[in-house]
């Protein structure tokens, strides 16, 4: 078998399933099985598939029709410009996670002396790590519910060489955590509760823990929004990523003597998703 006729049936097998973005998704377990860059594939057509990759490539396929992320299957989800490895053990980092990671660097550009920042409900670490990546002397607090999701954290900080630099929390709130930092960023689980039944399967395969945000999504949200003030340095900021009306609601409950500055940020499609708000 070659490249090309491999991919083309498995696409055409996956697209059956119903699975989105079918040719892509073929592409990267090819890419995987092979050991070899995704566009190499594109560029040679002829490359031979050995019995091994495709063994390995069908038990993806498989596990693709299955609904699984394919991010799961791979192991790993690039985050801006780290790599992150990922399982079931957390929420599999979305594109429009990136973008909030943008907004809180963004944020710590305009801080002063040596930076400190939490990362809560951290899942794989993504954030966090990224942004301790873009800052070398940043100290992070990575937060985190699920002593699971936290074991991935860690393990990802130990392969991106940031252990010594984070402190990693297991929390559910945050009244129990110590000290102040100058930024609070955080995707909580945002989905309201009655929705989740309903997602697509390849959601429903994350950890409920991480989507589930109460009767209106925003449980988690409004713990935040209360207890930071008390964890943030005078003028430290709170960015969260939101569903899509959730972050003007929640805005607008949150006290103006409290939060000197509030704001909306729109995602690349133009939704309001992200809340950001600084302390006095």
């Amino acid at each position: 078998m070659n490249a090309g006729k491999t991919l083309s049936e498995a696409a055409a097998r996956l697209a059956a399933a119903g699975v989105d973005e079918a040719e892509l998704n073929a592409q990267w377990l090819l890419s995987d099985a092979l050991g070899v860059p995704r566009l190499n594939l594109l560029a040679d057509p002829s490359l031979t598939v050995s019995a091994a990759a495709l063994r390995k490539f069908k038990k993806g396929l498989a596990l693709k029709e299955q609904g699984l992320p394919l991010a799961y299957i791979l192991g790993w989800q690039d985050f801006r410009d780290i790599r992150i490895k990922v399982d079931k053990r957390v929420l599999v980092p979305r594109p429009e996670t990136e973008e909030l990671a943008g907004l809180a660097a963004a944020f710590l550009k305009t801080r002063k002396g040596p930076l400190s920042a939490m990362d809560y409900g951290s899942g794989s670490g993504a954030i966090g790590f990224w942004l301790a990546k873009e800052f070398p002397g940043l100290r992070l607090k990575s937060v985190e519910k699920s002593a699971r999701a936290l074991a991935c954290a860690a393990e990802n900080a130990a392969a991106l060489g940031l252990a010594a630099r984070v402190e990693f929390i297991r929390a559910s709130t945050l009244e129990t955590i110590a000290g102040t930092v100058d930024l609070i960023v955080s995707n909580p689980p945002y989905i309201p509760t009655g929705v989740i039944p309903g997602l697509a399967p390849e959601v429903l395969s994350e950890p409920r823990m991480s989507l589930d945000g109460g009767g209106d999504g925003l449980d988690v949200a409004r713990m935040l929004a209360a207890l930071a003030p008390s964890k943030l340095k005078k003028g430290g900021a709170l960015i969260m990523e939101l569903g899509g009306y959730q972050a003007k609601t929640l805005l607008a409950a949150m006290p103006a003597s409290i939060w000197k500055e509030k704001r909306t940020h729109k995602d690349l499609n133009g939704i309001k998703r992200f809340a950001f708000a600084r302390i006095g």
